[in-house]
């Protein structure tokens, strides 16, 4: 037979179909919990003589909880997670808990990422892989690089905490918006629907917060300001409280906890920090009659309270039925989730942070909308392998034209580190060898470093020789194969080059050449040959001209031939010394 609370009970579906009266005959008590950025849960409580309830199969898990207020206004969706059995003096208590959709996004974490897309559009997508309805605040903001790695819920909450937003799961949706105190607020009047209310305020926060960063692009700073909040009370009581504004020296804070992308992502940032200090500044509580329109994220009007009189935004709802009736009640206060998160975050991983070093493969060399000695790397230490964002890389010496471009190329193993522990920001501070890249040598002799190198991908490299001999002391250039090379040694100096390859050193018009066949052409302006002792010019045929005049002196002269000789002159011939002789 149904009781009389049933009259007032709440509508419980399993599966699509009410349950019976024998079910709800045994329901002790419902208790619903829904939070701002927490999965809804669902708690029932039987009495369950004779394990009817225990022993059947209404309740198995996964099974679909629908409850519905008196009116068919629905307070939850969701299904059956957990069950309990409770023996007390052999009277036996069973207990079913149901989770909103919301649980399935906390099981399991991923590594993914996202190019181009704004914050809307990953929540939507996430949605969606859920089955999940999504209204979405639209962002206009394209984020060039997001990397996820953690749950779809971890994610979920950190860009809403990033952006200072509210996210919820109702039923078979998935809000996620910007604070604010919603329009219409439920109205609740002291006396008549309120039956308890009370507020608590504290100034002991920071009012002003600055953001900071670096934005490479433009080699520029970043720095926002927080502005008011959307979302705070509008109660007179309260108002104070809520800007800290007589508290000067505990005012002001300056934050670089977050890497700002642009201003625009600053601004949110800071906005983001007056939202969580105006939230955790009031707590307010109240409780009524069982009223479905009081949801996370909405707001009530509370009427009849004097200065405590105002909107208030909602974090937290309970609605709670057993012998007592069907009541509901309401928190309204800091926004930040503080019990399943809590659980989560005990060791979880950050999506937007990355601390410490990681190991990168390089995928990609030279960014078109960027800079050409950006890389991207694959992550191959930390789970799936995904890509990485473009990064930078660290130059010896870099600067405006200078520094040494030595870009990893693809395949290259190197070490990643994330500029303010943002993920989306990865610096290549080097490249690494291992067990398949090695290089020629070390050049360690004796426990001690005796030649240096820079070696190229062809084989090409500088040596520096710091051997403890002077036939060990060198700069040595070389290409690959070791035929072409120029050596600067304590011992000697030497150049050289395979046959058949021209040597030319020039100085404006002069030059010395070497050709393919071996020819050598000195050309200039003027030549002087100078010896101390001999100089001797031999070869198969030698000529000798001048243009305008030729001489040959010296303290003794000779021209011989060892066969036939000839001089002949086109004008008069003059023959003079002391003796001339003619044979």
């Amino acid at each position: 037979m149904t009781s009389a609370l049933s009259l007032i009970a709440p509508e419980i579906k399993i599966n699509g179909a009410l349950v019976g009266d024998r079910e709800l005959d045994q329901l002790d008590g419902v208790r619903i919990s829904r939070s701002l950025g927490l999965p809804g849960r669902a708690v029932l409580r039987f009495s369950d003589i004779g394990y009817s309830v225990a022993a059947g199969q209404l309740f198995a898990i996964g099974s679909e909880v629908e409850i519905s207020s008196p009116g068919s206004t629905a307070l939850f969706l969701g299904e059956v997670t957990g069950v309990e059995l409770h023996l007390d003096r052999g009277q036996p208590e069973f207990t079913v808990i149901a989770d909103d959709l919301a649980y399935k996004m906390t099981l399991g974490t991923k590594v993914r990422t996202f190019t181009t897309v704004t914050y809307s559009e990953v929540i939507s997508k996430i949605a969606q892989e859920y089955g999940l309805r999504a209204q979405v605040s639209a962002t206009s903001e394209r984020q060039e690089y997001l990397m996820q790695a953690d749950s779809d819920f971890g994610f979920i909450a950190e860009i809403a905490d990033r952006t200072g937003s509210d996210w919820w799961v109702d039923g078979r949706t998935l809000h996620f918006r910007p604070a604010t105190t919603a329009s219409p607020a439920v109205r609740l009047t002291v006396g008549e629907q309120l039956e308890t209310f009370s507020v608590r305020a504290s100034a002991l926060h920071p009012g002003t917060p600055t953001i900071c960063g670096w934005w490479p692009k433009t080699k520029q700073s970043v720095t926002a300001t927080g502005t008011t909040s959307t979302s705070g009370s509008t109660a007179h009581l309260v108002g104070p409280y809520l800007t800290a504004s007589k508290l000067k020296q505990t005012n002001r804070t300056v934050s670089t906890a977050d890497m700002p992308g642009d201003q625009t992502e600053a601004e949110s940032l800071a906005n983001r920090l007056v939202e969580r200090w105006t939230a955790g500044a009031v707590t307010a509580k109240g409780s009524c009659p069982a009223d479905s329109r009081i949801t996370p994220g909405g707001s009530v009007e509370i009427a009849d309270a004097g200065p405590a009189s105002g909107t208030y935004h909602v974090s937290e709802v309970e609605h709670s039925y057993s012998a007592r009736g069907f009541e509901t009640r309401f928190t309204a206060g800091d926004r930040r989730p503080s019990s399943l998160v809590d659980v989560l975050s005990g060791d979880r991983p950050s999506s937007f942070r990355r601390d410490g070093l990681v190991i990168g493969i390089v995928t990609m060399v030279g960014n078109k909308q960027g800079s050409a000695g950006d890389v991207k790397v694959k992550y191959v230490s930390i789970g799936d392998q995904v890509e990485s964002n473009w990064a930078r890389v660290v130059t010896l010496g870099a600067g405006s034209g200078r520094g040494m471009t030595f870009v990893p190329e693809i395949n290259d193993e190197v070490i990643v580190g994330f500029e303010g522990g943002d993920a989306r920001r990865p610096v290549v501070l080097g490249g690494v060898y291992n067990g398949k890249d090695i290089p020629v040598e070390f050049g360690v002799q004796n426990n001690t470093v005796s030649r240096r190198r820079i070696t190229s991908r062809l084989g090409h490299f500088v040596e520096f020789g710091d051997g403890t001999d002077a036939a060990n002391q060198h700069i040595d250039l070389k290409l690959a194969g070791g035929a072409h090379q120029v050596r600067l040694g304590k011992d000697a100096l030497s150049a050289k080059v395979p046959a058949g390859v021209p040597i030319t050193v020039g100085a404006g018009d002069a030059s010395i050449e070497i050709a393919k066949d071996g020819s050598i052409t000195l050309s200039g302006k003027k030549i002087t040959l100078k010896s101390q002792t001999d100089v001797e010019i031999s070869g198969v045929n030698i000529t000798a001209k001048a243009s305008v005049k030729a001489a040959i002196s010296g303290t003794m002269t000779e021209v011989k031939a060892s066969a036939t000789g000839e001089f002949s002159a086109g004008g008069p011939v003059t023959i003079k010394g002391a003796v001339v002789a003619v044979n």
